[in-house]
């Protein structure tokens, strides 16, 4: 089988040739370390474009920005074929930098870039409404939730407003040509998913408010928070489609519903507000033949019921960390759920190869009897090893032919 008909197979619960291998995302500094490094990275970048240009250089790091993404990502694909991975997903984040409240003066010799020297100095803002921090990770621009800005009902008529101006139109355009250009150079080498990665329905709302203003009007105002999470559904509704008009086949959604210590709202007001919405979202994509797969950190396991009323083809993280244990999720809903995931960043960061050898292995055997898993990183982060990435890849390959022999 190829990569595609190897994971098509698992995510209808069948049995491949092997199981797949697959991660959330490649960080840009692991992509660097597999492809090596390009001539300036994306922080020289940011600050020469400020020194070149200071009455304009927000403006012309914004209008680069949708090229940027597409060479990051790009890049993202061809260093998981190179590594050997069956599956990766790609998106655009939805993202503009904001004017900064400081200018180079403040800066200690600015023309010098140093590792760290910016980090956590610059802002963006996406659609929703969420302010990221700017992250340097080798050089490598990593955004990192900050704060909110929809905090008052004027501020949500403006997010809301630019839904309706054009601003999906926009977006859906550029995903369109932008997995279409990826997928044509890839698709016979790695199987691409696209995803909505920083931008989900769940996340976007809540962290678009922050907690405390979404929880009042959760109890307050609930016709608020379904138009809220009705505008973000329509928004991933059609870049879904959008992605599926450039090729994708596969959408897998990140929504984190659930922290360490179990889901961050009761399943009963999520079953109220949320299901409604993934059902829409899934059955757009099944209607066109597609499947969806549900990305959630945490402990999720009292979800599962109702991931599954969602329409999920697929769940993935398993996050052994907070207590997922992969038996009991596979005996719940493994006819019902492709698994991918469980593989604890722990281990893949600070283990052995021997380690990462046991981990695939448990897995593989409680999971992967009858198809239905895919085994993967049950997140990425930059501590991630190269080598022991590799090492789950051989584990693989050396445990995971099907029949099972475990």
């Amino acid at each position: 089988m190829d990569c595609r008909e190897r994971v098509l197979t698992t995510l209808n619960l069948e049995e491949p040739d092997r199981v797949p291998t697959h991660s959330l995302y490649l960080t840009a500094n692991m992509v660097d370390k597999l492809l090596g490094a390009p001539a300036r990275n994306n922080f020289e970048t940011l600050i020469g474009l400020q020194l070149d240009f200071p009455d304009t250089w927000v403006e012309q790091f914004n209008g680069l920005l949708d090229e940027v993404q597409i060479d990051r990502f790009s890049r993202v694909v061809e260093a998981a074929h190179k590594i050997g991975l069956d599956c990766i997903q790609i998106g655009i984040i939805p993202l503009k930098l904001l004017p900064p409240d400081w200018d180079l003066s403040d800066i200690k010799d600015p023309t010098k870039y140093e590792p760290g020297k910016f980090d956590m100095k610059y802002e963006m803002i996406d659609i929703f409404g969420k302010v990221w921090t700017l992250r340097d990770i080798e050089g490598n621009i990593t955004p990192q939730y900050k704060r909110p800005t929809v905090t008052s009902l004027e501020r949500w008529e403006e997010i809301k407003n630019k839904f309706e101006d054009g601003t999906n139109d926009k977006y859906c355009r550029l995903a369109k040509k932008y997995f279409k250009r990826v997928n044509r150079k890839f698709k016979d080498k790695v199987y691409i998913f696209a995803t909505n990665q920083l931008a989900s329905i769940w996340s976007s709302a809540w962290q678009g408010m922050g907690m405390e203003y979404f929880s009042k009007h959760l109890y307050s105002n609930r016709i608020l928070i379904k138009e809220i999470f009705d505008t973000y559904t329509d928004f991933t509704i059609d870049w879904m489609n959008a992605y599926m008009d450039g090729g994708a086949e596969v959408c897998l959604c990140t929504d984190d519903l659930s922290t360490k210590t179990g889901p961050m709202m009761s399943p009963k007001i999520f079953t109220e507000l949320l299901q409604p919405c993934y059902q829409r979202l899934t059955e757009s994509i099944h209607n066109r033949g597609g499947k969806v797969i549900l990305h959630t950190d945490g402990q999720i396991t009292p979800l599962l019921d109702f991931i599954v009323g969602c329409g999920f083809d697929g769940l993935h993280c398993l996050e052994p960390a907070a207590g997922v244990d992969l038996a009991v999720v596979k005996k719940k809903v493994g006819d019902k759920l492709c698994l991918f995931g469980n593989i604890d960043m722990a281990i893949l960061s600070n283990g052995t190869e021997s380690e990462v050898d046991a981990a695939v292995k448990y897995a593989i055997k409680t999971s992967g009897q009858n198809g239905g898993y895919v085994v993967s990183p049950e997140n990425t982060i930059y501590t991630v090893k190269i080598k022991l990435l590799k090492a789950m890849i051989e584990a693989v390959h050396k445990y995971g032919n099907y029949p099972l022999e475990l």
